[in-house]
């Protein structure tokens, strides 16, 4: 199930739409993660489909944390889980998602989790805007 969980994510949060296709078992566990995570951060359907990544929204944020958390891309503590996520990296995105991670090797200190998170999209965002989409 973990290995599920990294590949979906790694699918969805850095490749282009059109360009890769979901297996269906694997899409119906993104929407559960997702609809998770929305319960869990408190945000809306709508919050999320408006959300502009430029803008630092507490809410957002603990989404982000959620995302990054339950997918063990980030630990418990704030490390991000570069070798991790590279390690299982979806074969079809991977050197789209190594070419902007490798960016975001040094990202800002945060006071939190969630600001952790944030940052760390923010970086990915700004890498590679053409490619970067929110789960």
């Amino acid at each position: 199930m973990t290995a599920k969980i990294i590949l979906v994510l790694v699918a969805c949060l850095f490749a282009t739409i059109s360009s890769m296709e979901i297996p269906s078992e694997l899409k119906e566990f993104i929407d559960d993660l997702h609809d998770a995570c929305i319960k869990k951060s408190g945000i809306s359907d709508d919050d999320h489909t408006n959300y502009d990544i430029m803008n630092k929204d507490p809410n957002m944020m603990e989404y982000m944390k959620c995302l990054m958390l339950d997918s063990k891309w980030m630990s418990p503590s704030g490390e991000i889980q570069y070798d991790f996520i590279e390690e299982t990296a979806h074969p079809k995105i991977k050197d789209i998602l190594m070419t902007a991670m490798n960016k975001c090797r040094d990202i800002p200190e945060s006071t939190s989790l969630a600001e952790k998170a944030y940052n760390f999209n923010l970086c990915m965002y700004k890498a590679d805007p053409l490619n970067w989409f929110f789960v």
